[in-house]
């Protein structure tokens, strides 16, 4: 490039830079008033704990490099659902991560849907007499204002999301964990609720803050005996073990996150197998096939960010005696939920060229579930079957893979079926942690369970009843 086009293209680049520099979102906190207020009469625009009617909402903001904004306004939030978990009706606390493009703005797209939500939950009644408290994650997922630019900041966003998450948040989710655990152990296991759900880059934002403690869980587990293995964990596993639950379910909703990163924690799930059966889920992943963004943008973006620069190499495995490769490439390009290898279930609109493959062929249900275990051909081609990891009975891990009935797209996780599926999600969690005391005879858990989420026997949990019940119950609200 000769002087002459140098001299022309540095105005260019000038302007480039001051357009991108005044287009930039600030990298501060949004909620920076008072405290708490009392909504919506005052104060629900810059107020770190917003106090409505039917529920409460909390925010704690990090910085890019994963500090809280404002220690003193996380402390009150702390100190306030610690006062409502030991009041006599107990504390619901769902914790939402938000994603790309989004932040703890008064007008954003995600804290609207997550106080519908949140209404929407309080007016169904489905907490009980505990009070609901909503916690939203807040870090600058927009770091720019300008509509084409933004679409530039993806791999600055997904390793600040990363740093976000490896900060304060582990704090904030462990503090809450051990407020709202009972106290002595023996006491109610679900006089408090706590579930914790991110979206997209919030689903990295939360595994980094997660996996370590995640991994501890799967790690140092609890050996109860072959009496308590799981129906099919019996006759081969001579003593079963079971992890501890983090809260009632972590959810990862269209998460964008290499599969790489989940793959210890898969992997010592994978090797053990021989869970009790009334382990409950520790960590939930749920991706559609409509969400272009996780589906085939990621892969595009991976591809350029890592693969090219990096050397990937296959790796051999066995897992109870099947052999699979896995190959790094596909575990850098691809997100958890469409990484075919951990798929343990898929949930489709049901139709008769499926109806065959469900898991309950006769049943009526608009839905149909199928379990992903290697001779289920609903699931795998024969080809595909060879590259799953097995996934054996009551493990605490779930990939539950949808399609456009259920997610039509990335930014549809606040619809009546996702709702639906977090509320079985806790009821089953609630299940199985009462089943796992021994002051509790089996007729007390069935007695404490909502009816509609048994079976038609009424002597043990069903998901799909208790899944189809909560989606009838949320579109009502709507």
């Amino acid at each position: 490039m000769n002087s002459w086009n140098i001299a022309l293209s540095r105005p260019l680049w000038l302007l480039l830079l001051l357009l991108m520099v005044g287009g930039c979102a600030p990298n501060a906190a949004y909620r920076t008033a008072e405290p708490s207020a009392t909504c919506p009469s005052s104060g629900c625009t810059t107020a770190a704990l917003e106090h409505h009617p039917a529920y409460d909402i909390g925010f704690v903001e990090f910085t890019d490099r994963g500090n809280v904004f404002d220690r003193e306004q996380m402390n009150t939030l702390l100190q306030y659902i610690d006062t409502q978990a030991n009041s006599p009706g107990g504390a619901t606390v769902v914790v939402f991560v938000h994603g790309w493009k989004h932040n703890a703005a008064p007008a954003d797209r995600n804290l609207q849907s997550f106080r519908n939500m949140l209404q929407s939950t309080a007016t169904a009644k489905l907490t009980g007499k505990r009070r609901l408290i909503g916690v939203y994650i807040g870090w600058r997922g927009q770091s720019l204002d300008l509509p084409v630019a933004e679409h530039l900041t993806y791999w600055a966003r997904k390793n600040t999301a990363h740093d976000v998450g490896k900060g304060g948040v582990t704090e904030l989710l462990l503090r809450l964990e051990h407020t709202l655990e009972p106290k002595p152990a023996t006491a109610d296991p679900n006089r408090n609720v706590l579930v914790t759900i991110g979206h997209s880059f919030g689903g990295v934002v939360l595994l980094s803050a997660l996996h370590d403690v995640l991994l501890d869980r799967v790690v140092s587990t609890e050996t109860v005996g072959n009496a308590q293995c799981s129906k099919n964990n019996r006759d081969r596993c001579g003593n079963c073990v079971r992890t501890r639950n983090f809260g009632h379910g972590v959810i990862l909703l269209n998460p964008a996150v290499e599969a790489n990163e989940l793959l210890p924690l898969k992997e010592v799930v994978a090797e053990q197998q021989c869970y009790a059966e009334t382990q409950p889920k520790l960590l939930h992943v749920v991706s559609s096939t409509a969400d272009i963004a996780t589906r085939i943008a990621f892969r595009a973006g991976q591809y350029l960010g890592v693969s090219v620069s990096t050397s990937e190499l296959p790796l051999k495995r066995t897992y109870k005696g099947k052999s699979v490769t896995l190959h790094e490439h596909g575990l850098d390009t691809t997100t958890i939920g469409n990484y075919l290898p951990f798929r343990s279930g898929v949930s489709v609109r049901r139709t008769p060229q499926n109806q065959p493959y469900c898991a309950d062929p006769n049943s009526q249900r608009s839905e149909c579930y199928m379990v992903c275990r290697e001779d289920e051909p609903g699931c795998f081609t024969p080809e595909d079957a060879a590259k799953h990891i097995p996934i054996g009975s009551s493990e605490p891990l779930h990939f539950l893979y949808t399609d456009a009935d259920f997610i039509k797209d990335h930014n549809d996780v606040f619809n009546p079926k996702v709702g639906g599926y977090i509320a079985a999600v806790v009821m089953e969690s609630s299940y199985q942690r009462m089943k796992a005391q021994p002051q509790h005879t089996p007729a007390q858990v069935l007695a404490q369970t909502l009816p509609a989420c048994l079976n038609d026997a009424g002597d043990k949990f069903h998901f799909p009843n208790c899944f189809d019940h909560h989606v009838n119950v949320l579109k009502q609200q709507k």
